[in-house]
C-alpha cells in the first residue's frame, strides 16, 4: 500500500521542451531532485518552468516561485533515462 508522507523535496529544472499543437502548447521539464533522482514533470496548468529554477514539495503540495503549482503524476528515474525520455516524448 502506498502511503502519503509529508516531506520536503526540492528539484532543479535542468531543461524543458515545448510540445503540443499551436493552440494547446505545454512544456515538459527534466528535473534533478535533491534525492539524487531525476524525472520528467509537467505542470497541470501547462506553464513552463525556466531552466535553473527550483520546484519544491512541502506538506504534500508542489510550489514554484512560492506559488502552489500542481504537477501531473511522474516517476523518478536515473539520469540517462530522463535524457532519453525528454528527447523521445511526443
Amino acid at each position: 500500500m502506498k502511503t502519503n508522507k509529508n516531506y520536503f523535496i526540492e528539484g532543479k529544472i535542468i531543461e524543458n521542451r515545448l510540445l503540443g499543437e499551436p493552440n494547446k502548447i505545454f512544456c515538459i521539464h527534466r528535473v534533478m531532485f535533491n534525492n539524487g533522482r531525476y524525472a520528467i514533470v509537467r505542470a497541470a496548468s501547462g506553464i513552463c518552468f525556466a531552466p535553473g529554477e527550483i520546484i519544491q514539495r512541502n506538506d504534500g503540495e508542489w510550489f514554484y516561485k512560492q506559488s502552489k503549482t500542481p504537477l501531473l503524476s511522474f516517476e523518478y528515474m536515473e539520469e540517462n533515462e530522463s535524457c532519453r525520455q525528454l528527447i523521445e516524448y511526443y
